[in-house]
């Protein structure tokens, strides 16, 4: 599994750039898995799960992504996306 995040482009350019986080790059800790939160104002926090409990990888604000797809942390459970 993984995460893609959509950010916003650039004023004026055609596409959105696409941010993948794979699973497979987390290949030290074969029992971890990227998934991800929104946080209340919009933030997109991308987690690394690890047997019910997550750390902070990565933080979005609000304004540099649009869409995700992948696994959801949410209220210390993991769901699948």
């Amino acid at each position: 599994m993984s995460i893609e995040i959509d950010l916003h482009g650039r004023p004026g350019s055609g596409s959105d750039p696409t941010v993948t986080y794979d699973d497979a790059d987390l290949a030290n800790a074969p029992a971890c898995r990227y998934c991800y939160h929104v946080g209340a104002g919009g933030e997109l926090i991308v987690l690394i799960e690890e047997r019910g409990d997550s750390r902070v990888e990565r933080v979005y604000s609000p304004s540099a992504w649009h869409c995700v797809r992948g696994d959801v942390w949410r209220k210390g459970t993991l769901l699948q996306g």
